[in-house]
C-alpha cells in the first residue's frame, strides 16, 4: 500500500499528464479542478481512496500502477471522446 499526500498525489497525475504529448498542461490542469471539485463532495468507487489521518488527507494505492492506470484511463477517456465517461464512478 502506499499513502500520498493529497497534493503530492495530485503532482504526481498532473506530472504524468502532463508527459503524454497528446494531454498535456491544459487537460492536467482540467484533470486537478475536476478532481478537487470531487474531492469537495467525494462519492463513487474512488471515495475509498481517500484516508485522513492527523488532519492530513491521504490517497491510498495498493501500487504505483495504480497511480498509472488512473492516468491511462484519462488519456484513452480523451482519445475516445468520454471524458464524461471518465469521471462517471467519481462522482457517482
Amino acid at each position: 500500500m502506499i499513502e500520498l499526500p493529497l497534493e503530492d498525489f495530485i503532482e504526481e497525475i498532473k506530472a504524468e499528464i502532463i508527459g503524454y504529448e497528446e494531454l498535456g498542461e491544459e487537460k492536467a490542469l482540467d484533470w486537478e479542478q475536476r478532481f478537487k471539485r470531487w474531492l469537495s463532495h467525494p462519492t463513487g468507487t474512488y471515495k475509498k481512496m481517500l484516508k485522513e489521518k492527523k488532519g492530513e488527507i491521504y490517497i491510498v494505492l495498493k501500487d504505483e500502477m495504480e497511480l498509472f492506470k488512473i492516468v491511462d484511463q484519462y488519456l484513452a477517456a480523451i482519445d475516445n471522446e468520454e471524458e464524461e465517461k471518465y469521471w462517471a464512478p467519481w462522482f457517482s
